[in-house]
């Protein structure tokens, strides 16, 4: 898909919809396509919507979507675009599979947009290529899927296979494409139209930095929050902290509670609980591996910590 344009134009792109998937997401990808034939005055790309028999769809949003045909009957496209959102273990089923190992047979390129390359690593679609997701399920999708290799980019693209990290990564993905297909000229007359003025590229991060995140430009302190973020398994000591950025631990207390409000203690709890939500969200780990994953050493102590901090337990978490 990301070669030389389609030797029988147009390109003809298949979006499956599946409970749950973001409009936003699925707008970003259509409007440079759009655009694309707009601006080129010919049809380059060809486009329809998908869904398991055909039904509509409803969105994250709760809006609902007509499918122009079933995935299960669709033919004569070049590519598929699986379109996914929270949850997307909840949509895989034996149809679903079926439909998409069917098409990987007929030489169908493959892709996922924000947890649709979930599904496609579900139905072993994916074993030996390198497929991103968005930021929120990469430790969950590691886990699951060891014969994929997960990177953060904010899209990837393998051989016949591709997947993008969700929200507006849809859009510089692409732009991507039609800069590679049809010419960079192109690409960046889309871009104005979609009054996008920087066009990103796939190894740009998926996240805000840190600086941004949390509205600091302390050297010090967002290193000190980057080796938190890196060690959340075993928390390091607040003084090993303060010594890996060459301060004293009081100088350090000073940093967090004149930029951040709280202390470093708190702050490092805060992120590894955090972290573990997400772990409790999109993944079936028990709850005591959770609890060692995030650095606690013991369920009890986690529940309690999980509780006064976000008002109810990790089983309440599971249960919501």
């Amino acid at each position: 898909m990301f070669g030389d344009p389609s030797p029988t134009a147009p390109q003809r792109i298949g979006f499956l919809l599946l409970p749950g998937f973001s409009m936003i997401g699925l707008s970003a990808m259509v409007d440079p396509l759009r655009w694309a034939n707009t601006l080129a005055r010919e049809a380059l790309y060809h486009w329809q919507m998908l869904s398991l028999r055909g039904r509509p769809v409803r969105s994250s949003n709760d809006i609902s979507l007509m499918a122009d045909q079933a995935v299960e009957r669709v033919e004569g496209i070049d590519t598929l675009v699986v379109c996914a959102g929270f949850h997307p273990q909840e949509q895989l089923s034996g149809k679903l599979t079926g439909a998409l190992r069917r098409l990987a047979a007929l030489g169908v390129d493959l892709g996922g947009q924000d947890t649709g390359s979930y599904i496609l690593a579900a139905a072993g679609l994916l074993d030996g290529y390198s497929a991103t997701i968005h930021w929120e399920n990469h430790d969950s999708y590691r886990e699951a899927f060891r014969n994929v290799n997960v990177v953060p980019e904010l899209f990837e693209i393998d051989r016949n296979r591709f997947s993008c990290s969700g929200g507006l990564s849809g859009l510089d993905m692409m732009l991507y494409l039609v800069r590679q297909q049809h010419g960079a000229e192109l690409a960046a007359a889309i871009s104005d139209q979609l009054i996008y003025h920087t066009m990103r590229e796939g190894s740009d991060p998926q996240r805000l930095s840190l600086q941004s995140r949390y509205g600091v430009a302390n050297a010090k302190l967002l290193e000190t929050i980057e080796n938190m973020q890196r060690h959340f398994e075993h928390p390091l000591p607040i003084p090993e902290l303060a010594r890996m950025v060459h301060i004293s631990e009081r100088e350090l207390e000073r940093l967090f509670r004149g930029h951040m409000d709280t202390t470093p203690l708190a702050f490092y709890r805060r992120l590894r609980l955090e972290k573990a939500q997400l772990l409790l969200q999109q993944t079936s780990f028990s709850i005591t591996n959770i609890a060692l994953r995030c650095g606690f050493g013991s369920t009890s102590h986690f529940s309690r910590s999980y509780h006064r901090h976000f008002g109810y337990s990790p089983r309440g978490e599971r249960r919501r």
